[in-house]
């Protein structure tokens, strides 16, 4: 684990006001969700293995239907050390500092894994994920959603509705690129083939009080496979509390 000794202070903006539109009703309560954000860079030489842990989530949850969300957010504090990322945010990292203040941490690193927002720990840590989302699983969704999109070009319409959620929660959409692929020819992971599932590229919020329904603009830079995965957390960086993906295929 290569840890990055400043906390990033900087947060970002102002919830997304979303507008009001009809959507298919939430489904029956059900079991639990997972999300899982996994914070990594191509700058760093321990990222790798995370990359491969979250790729071995997304694919199991595919193969059996289990409601397993992964999110790779790239961060860009690694950028100035030889190798740009070109995946990474400062946004990404800014969202990784709410969560450090929130959980008590004193610096911020790389690869971490942060499961329905209460649980973190080191990203390649098996044993460690695999509890998180068995513990995540096990426990009941208190937010249902239900989500359908449209695609226009890079533009996808996201239409959902939420059921559930308490007042002050945050909706958090956002468009994820199925697969990726970088050979860095500089910075710790030169010369190393690097892969990537659900590299998030673009992301919504807003807040939920008085509007369950609406529709949710997101960009998708280019046209490739990828989804649309939405969650619902309590307060910025908090619990969260449902979670829904729609895939979109490249067209």
């Amino acid at each position: 684990m290569i840890r990055i000794g400043r906390l990033l202070l900087a947060l970002a903006g102002a919830a997304w006001a979303q507008a009001a539109s009809s959507a298919p009703p939430p489904g029956p309560a059900s079991h639990g969700v997972a999300l899982i954000e996994l914070f990594t860079s191509e700058g760093c030489s321990s990222c790798p293995p995370a990359d491969a842990l979250l790729e071995r989530f997304v694919g199991d949850a595919q193969r059996s239907g289990q409601p397993v969300y992964g999110l790779s957010f790239h961060v860009d504090y690694w950028d100035h050390l030889g190798w740009k990322d070109r995946y990474s945010s400062a946004d990404y990292s800014q969202r990784q500092s709410r969560y450090a203040r929130r959980l008590g941490l004193g610096s911020l690193y790389t690869p971490q894994m942060i499961v329905n927002g209460t649980r973190e720990f080191v990203g390649s840590n098996r044993a460690a994920a695999d509890a998180a989302v068995r513990e995540a699983l096990a426990n009941a969704a208190p937010a249902r959603i239900r989500l359908s999109a449209s695609v226009q070009g890079h533009e996808v319409a996201v239409k959902y509705a939420v059921e559930g959620a308490p007042a002050g929660a945050i909706l958090e959409v956002a468009w994820v690129d199925a697969h990726a692929e970088s050979a860095p020819s500089r910075g710790e992971n030169q010369g190393r083939a690097l892969r990537h599932a659900n590299v998030v590229r673009y992301l919504r919020s807003a807040e939920l009080n008085g509007a369950p329904a609406g529709t949710i603009r997101v960009t998708r830079p280019e046209a490739r496979d990828g989804a649309v995965i939405a969650w619902v957390q309590a307060e910025p960086a908090g619990r969260v509390l449902g979670a829904a993906t729609q895939p979109v295929p490249a067209r």
